[in-house]
Formats: structure tokens, C-alpha cells, sequence
């Protein structure tokens, strides 16, 4: 008997949902009151550009509902240091494959 194909549509969305919740629950970003973008936003952009092996324009000229990759980067870099951010994905990505 074969087995079914998985829908990677699902897992996709399964597994960016939990890069998006663990980023969020280890790098908290304050955008303060007036900012119209999310902070689940500028996550679910910087993961696919990771898990794409491409840029933050990338994701960002090829996703309708994106915001403006400028937008993206200057949240990102006034809240972090490249150095911490790669450092706590590190933690991340180890931790959950060992778990």
C-alpha cells in the first residue's frame, strides 16, 4: 500500500507559524503605537527569506501583502544587532532539533 503525499502546503504553514511563534517568543520587538506593521510581519518575511535562501526584496516584491523591504530591514536592524539575532536562531534551531 502507498502511502499519502503530505501536503506541503500545510507543512509550510505549519512550519512557518513555529519559526514566527519562537522568533516572537525569543526576540520581542517594540514597534511602539504608531507602526502599521506586525511583528509576526517582519518575522513570517525574514523566515521565508531564510527558508528560501533568498533576500528580504525577494520575499517582499513577490508577496502581495508584504510590506516594503525597507520597512522590513529598519525595523529589524533598530531593534537587533546582526550578531544576537543569528546567535538566539542558532539556540533555537538546536534546541527544537534536540527536543
Amino acid at each position: 500500500m502507498q502511502q499519502p503525499e503530505a501536503d506541503s502546503e500545510i507543512e509550510e504553514e505549519h512550519l512557518l507559524n513555529f519559526v514566527v511563534n519562537s522568533l516572537d517568543e525569543e526576540l520581542a520587538i517594540d514597534l511602539g503605537d504608531d507602526v502599521k506593521v506586525t511583528t509576526e510581519t517582519l518575522y513570517e518575511v525574514l523566515a521565508g527569506a531564510s527558508a528560501g535562501g533568498t533576500s528580504i526584496n525577494h520575499v517582499c516584491e513577490t508577496t502581495g501583502d508584504s510590506p516594503h523591504a525597507n520597512t522590513v530591514r529598519g525595523h529589524l536592524t533598530e531593534q537587533f544587532e546582526l550578531d544576537s539575532v543569528e546567535a538566539v536562531g542558532d539556540t533555537l534551531l538546536q534546541r527544537d532539533a534536540l527536543a
